[in-house]
């Protein structure tokens, strides 16, 4: 009887311990629902020998007082303790892994759209302009000093295309056919400051057999040179009207006189076709004449130009004169 009693007793015990610790873990912060469920089902399963648990309760009285036990032993001296209604709660299912319901998936929906307060203004596609026109060149000044410009046929050449609008090469390819063999293209500096200087035939500077100083038809030096009468040459026309021909690109008198009122604002104070520079220039403005309109390109004629300027200043085409003039201007440009 006092054995049965003891296993109620440690039964109520053990229950209230347990029921008060489950109590407690459910409530911590730190433990989920579902683990505290695992906590209870745990609990739950767990199994007390009660003869163990009778041994731990055993109450030993001494020997000395059987009057005691005695008493315990008795009916009408036992303890009564207050029925307890066992309380079942129904069965937890343990949630099997991968039989619970899915963890519900957090959906991000995109935030609105920011729509700009004003709307962008398109920019206007500039008009393409008007394309411009050439710049005219300032015409250059005057020479008015007795020394023209350049220090080489080639420099001459080049400052007589800036203010008469004729190729080089053309030029260059003129002097090579008229007076290639008598004055070279590449002579030095200091033999062209002599003979591109007005006067040179006055003061005995230079050679006029040399520098082209003689009509070239007569083969005789003027009568205004230091060395008038002397022959430079054999006549090669020795019956023909003498016209006055000299110069690297063998210009005649007539030509020199026609020309002048196109020389005259690049050479105001004197012009003479013994000296290089105005040699040239008197022959450009001449062949532009003779073309009749000259091209507006300055450095490039087409062939057949080239062609008439020649036969125009020979007389004709004979003796293969186009034909090495146009050939001579092919190279050189």
């Amino acid at each position: 009887m006092f054995n049965h009693r003891i296993r109620i007793l440690s039964s109520l015990l053990i229950a209230f311990i347990i029921i008060n610790l489950y109590g407690r873990l459910s409530k911590t912060p730190f433990i989920s629902p579902i683990q505290a469920e695992n906590i209870k089902n745990l609990l739950s399963n767990i199994k007390f020998n009660p003869n163990s648990l009778v041994k731990f309760f055993t109450i030993k009285f001494d020997s000395k007082e059987p009057e005691l036990v005695s008493r315990l032993d008795k009916p009408n001296n036992s303890f009564i303790f207050p029925t307890v209604n066992q309380i079942t709660s129904p069965p937890t299912i343990t949630p099997k892994i991968g039989s619970g319901n899915p963890t519900p998936t957090i959906r991000l929906y995109p935030t609105n759209k920011i729509v700009p307060t004003t709307k962008p203004v398109a920019t206007a596609i500039p008009k393409p302009t008007n394309t411009p026109k050439p710049t005219k060149v300032p015409p250059l000044p005057p020479i008015t000093s007795d020394t023209r410009p350049g220090t080489s046929l080639e420099e001459i050449f080049q400052e007589v295309n800036k203010r008469a609008c004729i190729p080089v090469p053309l030029l260059r390819a003129f002097q090579t056919q008229e007076s290639g063999p008598f004055y070279n293209y590449n002579n030095s500096a200091s033999i062209t400051k002599i003979y591109n200087a007005y006067g040179w035939w006055k003061t005995g500077a230079g050679d006029p057999c040399f520098g082209l100083g003689y009509h070239s038809q007569t083969g005789v030096v003027p009568q205004d040179s230091v060395k008038a009468g002397t022959s430079c040459q054999n006549a090669v026309q020795p019956n023909a009207y003498d016209q006055g021909i000299m110069g690297v690109l063998q210009i005649s008198q007539f030509e020199q006189d026609r020309t002048r009122k196109y020389t005259t604002p690049i050479l105001p104070k004197n012009i003479d076709r013994r000296v290089l520079f105005d040699n040239a220039l008197i022959f450009a403005y001449a062949t532009r004449a003779r073309v009749g309109t000259p091209p507006k390109n300055c450095d490039d004629w087409p062939a057949d130009v080239i062609k008439v300027a020649a036969e125009k200043h020979y007389g004709a085409c004979t003796d293969n004169y186009c034909a090495n003039i146009l050939k001579y201007y092919n190279q050189y440009k």
